[in-house]
């Protein structure tokens, strides 16, 4: 059995358009939560989905690939610190890179089984660049996908377009879920945390767009995995209050921030170095991209 994750409240839709282009009857409004499907395929920057329930009288959808995430395993709930370990030994008695801290709570999981006090387990998405590891029985929990429930919340009725009506410089009024280059895979709302940190002047507009267009280079050169942006485009005063280097190009709109499903950051920046002329950086939980115009290289340690 495979679940729909939803992030957030989104739109299914008949055609994998931009919402603002279909009529009323080919969108249903959905609130976050879980949702069985017998199957999900990606077209165009969208998972059409079969549903195992109808809504809005019908079974078959298309909707935006960064609102969802697609599970096809168990998940694993991490309900204490710990730490995930090459072998189920104590921690004390292995070497550091033997371990690794568990910074999430939840973590989808291929497979496991019980290997004395600890449970063995194959995750989806690797944890320092190996998905096998073992870790303690008592600090998890587990969920088979055939336990999940049906959402609890009351579907609402369809509503008109989603995203925040927002004024771009240079650009004029757009809504926050648009894409940012036609037909594109990034939104105004990733490039603007949601509508919060608008482009003071049309240049950074034009530095936004420029890096929208790479940034669907990249998903392409990744396998069409999807991304998540964490960070793009930071006025001043947040900037600072994010601890941002002074120059940093995320003030321009061409430095961003993301998590790519199914890999980790050092695995990205090894994918993308041979290509990309610019600046390409990691950290423990994400890879940097910015269109500057010399290479650079680093890590966040």
């Amino acid at each position: 059995m495979t679940t729909l994750i939803v992030r957030e409240n989104t739109l299914l839709k008949a055609r994998p358009e931009q919402s603002t282009e279909l009529p009323d009857n080919e969108k249903f409004f959905v609130a976050r939560g879980e949702y069985g499907i017998k199957s999900a395929e990606k077209v165009r920057g969208h998972y059409k989905v079969v549903l195992d329930n109808p809504l809005g009288g019908r079974d078959d959808w298309y909707v935006f690939e960064g609102h969802v995430s697609v599970i096809n395993a168990g998940t694993l709930v991490v309900t204490t610190e710990t730490i995930f370990k090459t072998e189920p030994l104590q921690s004390g008695s292995l070497k550091d890179d033997q371990k690794a801290t568990v910074e999430q709570r939840e973590l989808a999981v291929k497979r496991f089984d019980e290997r004395g006090s600890h449970l063995r387990v194959e995750l989806v998405n690797p944890l320092n660049d190996r998905t096998d590891w073992y870790i303690y029985t008592g600090h998890v929990e587990t969920l088979n996908i055939e336990d999940y429930k049906p959402p609890s919340e009351t579907i609402p009725e369809p509503t008109k377009p989603t995203g925040r009506l927002i004024r771009i410089a240079g650009k004029g009024q757009v809504r926050t879920t648009d894409s940012i280059v036609p037909g594109g895979n990034f939104t105004w709302a990733e490039a603007t945390k949601d509508g919060t940190r608008l482009p003071v002047n049309e240049t950074i507009t034009n530095n936004i767009i420029r890096m929208a267009k790479r940034m669907d280079e990249v998903r392409s050169r990744l396998g069409d995995r999807s991304i998540t942006i964490t960070s793009w485009y930071r006025p001043p005063a947040i900037n600072r209050a994010v601890g941002g280097a002074s120059r940093s190009t995320h003030l321009q709109g061409h430095g961003v921030d993301f998590v790519v499903a199914g890999l980790s950051p050092s695995a990205v920046q090894r994918q993308l170095d041979p290509w990309w002329s610019g600046g390409l950086g990691y950290g423990r939980t994400f890879t940097h991209l910015d269109n500057r115009s010399y290479r650079v290289r680093w890590n966040y340690g």
